[in-house]
């Protein structure tokens, strides 16, 4: 996929909007919500916090890009696969991706790094538990999938055809947004971030990878699915 996402002078990726500055603008956010979780004790703080800087602000930054003309949300992935292709790749991708979330953990921890910093509040509301659970989730797997596979791949393909290389620090990239959370859930997120990388230069769609991206931390948080089913170490 990507004769049209070949080498570009600066020229033209300053026109696609998708400078290194634009890119680092965009993360960004990801970067510093960490810090939510650990200065942040009410659950109501730390939702508005995450809901807009990395929820909204992304999301609007991408709806800007494309409102601009600097990338059509084909460019992004936004295309639709046949049914029977997209349920495979969804199916495919939410047991890779919990195999890996529910397993890591575990064959990691002999693996020298460092605690987790902080992390999400309880929220003690049901209703906004519930809704952060559906809601909150798809929009995490829809955001940070535009981010750190749509709009990611799109840059890295102005600088490198290495599918190798794109996988690579794509991955890198994504695992590092959870450093808050300990070293051992940075080599795990990164890995997913690695195979989920590897479906949409293989398939072009982010639809499905979206919602495998909410599936895997559906089961992982709501407590609906049982973990065991997918546990092996």
């Amino acid at each position: 996929m990507g004769g049209d996402r070949g080498m570009r002078n600066n020229g033209s990726r300053r026109s696609d909007g998708l400078s290194l500055s634009f890119l680092f603008l965009l993360i960004l956010p990801f970067y510093l919500n960490d810090f939510a979780g650990i200065y942040i004790d009410d659950w109501r703080v730390w939702l508005t916090i995450d809901y807009l800087g990395v929820k909204l602000l992304p999301l609007a930054l991408v709806l800007w890009l494309v409102r601009s003309g600097r990338v059509s949300f084909r460019d992004l992935g936004l295309i639709r696969q046949g049914p029977v292709a997209m349920v495979a790749v969804f199916l495919l991708l939410t047991l890779v991706g919990t195999m890996i979330d529910q397993n890591g953990y575990r064959l990691l921890e002999g693996v020298p790094g460092y605690a987790p910093l902080g992390g999400m509040p309880p929220i003690t509301s049901p209703a906004w538990d519930w809704i952060d659970l559906t809601l909150g989730l798809l929009l995490v797997g829809i955001v940070e999938e535009l981010v750190f596979r749509g709009v990611m791949l799109r840059f890295l393909r102005s600088y490198t055809q290495s599918t190798l290389v794109i996988v690579v620090v794509s991955a890198v990239v994504f695992g590092l947004i959870h450093w808050s959370l300990g070293l051992t859930a940075v080599l795990v997120t990164t890995a997913i971030g690695a195979v989920f990388m590897m479906a949409y230069i293989r398939t072009g769609s982010l639809l499905p990878i979206m919602l495998a991206h909410f599936a895997v931390n559906f089961i992982d948080f709501a407590g609906v699915v049982p973990k065991s089913l997918f546990q092996f170490v």
